[in-house]
């Protein structure tokens, strides 16, 4: 049980907006909600991210339920008051918006862009509103370099687009390879199973696939079984350290305290120690190396 995280979606008067949360693997029984449909002034935006120059955002807000979400700190830009998880915009003049931008460049954009930074471009809604998949046909015909971020298996139905692109990866972000304890931090979303799944077809369609194991979550995130099982899928890996000093931690200390109440002391004790993921970097370059993968690093905070 998720007591500690409950959702707290909008109705909507009409019915025919209403958008399931329900997932293959999670039933969340009635309920429903709200897509804001909106008009975006701007969608191809100047990023601040470490070897990110370019990001589109489809949708503000995401419906996946981490914990340990960070990008709940936009509600401070977007005017949200609405609990983080219960809320999503779709910004459905993005592909249009787009076009618009890149006919107005001086040079082509060679730079890579990345889809996306501050919610999941595959959310369920993207089944209905499409605008990650008309986003990509947009960059597609400008020959846009792209990097995809994803924690959605849906990703796949883009395949025949994505093996289009001259420049293109796609990275599946998981914080374990156990399903019941990713439900447990992030309730709402495809499970790993069916991200590492995604992760094998990309592969076999020749795509350049990562994994972005975020956030590493010490003595349950379990680095060597994630290579194990990761070993074969993916060209290239990187980690995230937990940030136990951001306002996301609050979600993420809830659960510890109620499935694993024996970690939470040391949990604390990480902001005061960067010994323990200086380790934790050495151990993964060790077992990259083993397995021919390459290593983006370890993120700390």
């Amino acid at each position: 049980m998720l007591d500690a995280f409950p959702a707290s979606p909008a109705m909507v008067s009409d019915p025919k907006r209403w958008v399931s949360l329900r997932d293959d693997h999670i039933k969340i029984d009635k309920e429903k909600m709200e897509i804001n449909e909106i008009q975006a002034k701007r969608i191809l935006q100047k990023s601040g991210l470490p070897d990110t120059n370019y990001v589109i955002n489809p949708y503000i807000g995401c419906v996946h339920g981490c914990a340990y979400c960070y990008a709940r700190f936009i509600k401070r830009f977007t005017g949200h008051t609405e609990a983080w998880g219960s809320f999503l915009d779709a910004k459905i003049n993005a592909p249009a918006l787009l076009k618009k931008q890149l006919e107005k460049r001086k040079e082509p954009l060679k730079e890579v862009v990345l889809i996306s930074s501050v919610t999941d471009p595959y959310l369920p809604a993207e089944s209905k509103y499409k605008l990650t998949r008309a986003i990509l046909e947009v960059l597609l015909e400008y020959q846009v370099p792209i990097s995809i971020l994803t924690k959605s298996d849906m990703v796949v139905r883009d395949l025949d687009l994505l093996r289009q692109f001259k420049k293109c990866t796609v990275g599946l972000s998981l914080m374990t390879i156990n399903n019941e304890l990713a439900h447990r931090f992030e309730p709402r979303a495809p499970s790993p199973t069916r991200r590492t799944k995604a992760l094998r077809k990309l592969r076999e369609n020749e795509i350049y696939t990562y994994a972005f194991i975020s956030p590493y979550l010490p003595h349950l995130s379990d680095i060597e079984r994630l290579m194990e099982t990761l070993n074969g899928l993916i060209n290239e890996i990187g980690v995230e350290a937990l940030n136990t000093r951001g306002a996301n931690w609050v979600g993420v200390e809830q659960i510890l305290t109620q499935f694993y109440p024996e970690f939470l002391s040391g949990y604390k004790q990480l902001s005061k120690d960067d010994g323990y993921w200086s380790t934790l970097e050495d151990k993964t370059r060790h077992l990259t190396a083993q397995l021919n993968i390459s290593f983006m690093g370890l993120y700390r905070h």
